[in-house]
């Protein structure tokens, strides 16, 4: 099975990115069975970039789907040929892998297929001996298909001729040899010679003899080779159709599949198609592994962990086809359902991280500097540098933990990461506003709230017309029936709030007038719980 993958919510913030990637360690430390990988599911927000340079850490990579892809089922530790092994080799390998089909691969690059149905064809399917004439093949390779010894002539010498087979009297058999054919014989000493006098390219004596001398100077003389093998006649005879190579006989017309395919729109190729399986490649058409209809049938899903969430309207595309292994979060409890029990660590605290950092601790596992580091960040910024409504006393306790790992002053710290988002990036109204933008429905109430935290708010209201000219684009390409803004000074301690849409609910959720602009709320700094509360509560009565 595939990685986990460990995530946050849509529009990341800081506390969704980090938690993610600090809890992706702390799993790998502590499953050896599993590996567990980080993602996120949108832009990274610049303190957060700030941080993970800061700490030498690589921000993860961005994911837009879990869907169920190919890679994810697909079988990776594939058997394949070369187009120049004959089809017994391939046969033997199918064989002893408890495989039914080999693709074959040269420098690198798939060229076709071999399956059991054509390996059938050839040695069950056709009475018939097949010759050499349209699909050559060299001694070297027909002495192998036949279990054989070269006990004269040249191993890269080329069979083209016909496959005889030495029953008749010695007179009758001259009729029917032309020169270049093969002949299949028991230890028939009359016919040996005449057989290499008329001309055969090679000679194969069955029941494991060996030709006089006097036949392998002929051979030398003619230029022939002369193979021994312990097979009876009737076995070796049966074996030639299994000496030609896997190139003349491969199923070049296959279906191919990339990994990063949607299995559903791969499956839907395959049992339309008549394969079994699928070969996957890459764009360099290299092979990546093999897709067959058990492994669909397996029906494996993507596993993930959700971080700083349990909603599906907040998760990532797809999130229905997953598998949910864990949930660790400090919201309220959403719709995400699994199909069995799960860890569900949800906590009444200010910040996932805080959770995070908890488990740690539980697990008996030190977390680097670079991860404590990133977690104080993102506890830092989900409690307003500790000063929101929803910090508690378990946020203090580990942000001086996490301080003390870091060495450093968490104020100050914190300070220092909120300059940094200001300063790295120029100002943009619609980033702003979606950057941190939450979902929620009550009844037939759809709202949506952002959230900017700056160190001077002052910079961010002279962009006020911008910012509502994108809320009220968002009101209407989303359908939302509110849409509000929070840019929350983490230094005044309070926020200022712009709403669009019905904002009869907003003024009757916070208890002012939002008519004229901007309005200040002292001491508003959680948007779970001062903000997204109340206008809940508002929108239900």
């Amino acid at each position: 099975m595939g990685p986990i993958l460990v995530f946050g919510h849509k529009n990341p913030d800081n506390d969704s990115v980090c938690s993610a990637v600090a809890y992706a360690h702390l799993k790998n430390l502590t499953d050896s069975d599993n590996v567990y990988v980080p993602a996120r599911l949108g832009p990274v927000p610049p303190e957060t970039e700030w941080v993970f340079a800061r700490f030498g850490l690589q921000i993860p990579e961005e994911v837009t789907h879990v869907h169920t892809r190919v890679r994810d089922v697909m079988t990776e530790d594939v058997a394949f040929v070369a187009s120049d092994v004959t089809m017994l080799d391939a046969g033997r390998v199918m064989r002893e892998r408890g495989i039914r089909a080999l693709p074959v691969v040269d420098n690198g690059v798939v060229k076709g297929l071999i399956n059991q149905n054509i390996l059938a064809e050839r040695y069950l399917g056709d009475l018939e001996l097949r010759g050499f004439e349209n699909m050559p093949t060299t001694v070297e390779a027909f002495a192998r298909a036949v279990d054989g010894d070269l006990v004269e002539g040249d191993p890269d010498l080329e069979i083209r001729g016909k496959v005889l087979i030495g029953a008749m009297e010695p007179a009758t058999m001259l009729g029917y040899i032309r020169p270049g054919d093969v002949m299949i014989v028991g230890d028939r000493l009359r016919t040996q010679p005449m057989a290499i006098d008329a001309g055969v390219s090679c000679l194969v004596v069955t029941g494991g003899t060996r030709p006089g001398p006097e036949v392998l100077e002929a051979a030398r003389a003619h230029g022939a080779a002369v193979i021994s093998t312990f097979h009876d006649t009737f076995a070796a005879a049966r074996l030639v159709n299994l000496a030609h190579r896997v190139a003349d006989l491969m199923d070049s017309n296959i279906l191919y599949v990339e990994p990063d395919m949607l299995l559903s729109e791969a499956s839907e190729d395959l049992f339309s198609s008549p394969h079994r399986e699928a070969v996957v490649v890459d764009s360099q058409q290299r092979l990546i592994g093999i897709l067959t209809r058990t492994n669909i049938a397996r029906g494996i899903k993507r596993r993930v962990i959700l971080m700083d969430h349990n909603e599906i309207a907040q998760s990532a595309t797809g999130i229905e086809d997953a598998a949910v292994v864990e949930i660790v979060d400090h919201h309220r409890v959403g719709d995400v359902q699994t199909t069995g029990p799960i860890l569900f660590l949800n906590l009444p605290v200010g910040s996932t991280a805080t959770i995070v950092a908890l488990r740690f601790r539980e697990l008996d596992v030190a977390p680097p500097q670079a991860i404590a580091g990133v977690l104080l960040s993102a506890l830092l910024t989900d409690t307003v540098l500790l000063k929101s409504p929803t910090t508690t006393d378990s946020d203090r306790e580990v942000a001086l933990w996490l301080a003390g790992i870091v060495k450093v002053e968490p104020l100050e710290f914190g300070l220092e990461m909120f300059r940094a988002r200001s300063a790295s990036t120029v100002f943009s109204a619609e980033r702003a506003v979606k950057a941190d933008l939450k979902e929620y429905r009550v009844s037939d109430t759809f709202t949506a709230i952002g959230q900017i935290e700056t160190v001077n708010a002052d910079e961010v209201l002279e962009h006020a017309e911008e910012l509502m000219r994108v809320m009220e684009s968002l009101l209407e390409a989303r359908r939302y029936d509110v849409v509000l803004l929070m840019v929350t000074d983490v230094v005044s301690e309070g926020s200022w709030v712009l709403a669009v849409g019905k904002t009869r609910i907003v003024e009757r959720g916070l208890g002012v007038s939002v008519a004229k602009g901007p309005v200040w709320l002292d001491g508003v700094l959680s948007r779970k719980k001062q903000i997204a509360a109340r206008l809940v509560e508002a929108a239900g009565s």
